[in-house]
C-alpha cells in the first residue's frame, strides 16, 4: 500500500468517525450552557444519592464516612495540586 493510499485510508475513517458523532459546526452552544449543565448534573447526583447513602448507613456511620470521604478527597486535592 503506497503512503497516498493509507492516507486515503486514514482520511475515509476519520471521516465516517466525524460522521457519526454528534457533535456539528451547526451547534451554537455558548459556554455557559455547558458550564450550567456539568454543574447541575455533579450537584443533582449528589443531592440524590447523599439522602439514599445516609438512610442506608444511619447517622453514626454515615456522617464519619461522609467527613472520611469529603478530607480524603480534600487531601489528594492539595498533594495533587
Amino acid at each position: 500500500m503506497s503512503y497516498n493510499e493509507s492516507q486515503n485510508d486514514e482520511a475515509a475513517r476519520e471521516k465516517a468517525i466525524n460522521d457519526w458523532l454528534p457533535i456539528t459546526s451547526s451547534r451554537n452552544a455558548k459556554w455557559w450552557y455547558s458550564t450550567f449543565h456539568n454543574v447541575t448534573a455533579m450537584v443533582g447526583a449528589g443531592v440524590l444519592s447523599l439522602p439514599y447513602a445516609m438512610a442506608q448507613l444511619g447517622w453514626g456511620p454515615g456522617v464519619a464516612i461522609l467527613f472520611f470521604v469529603m478530607g480524603d478527597h480534600a487531601i489528594h486535592s492539595m498533594a495533587n495540586g
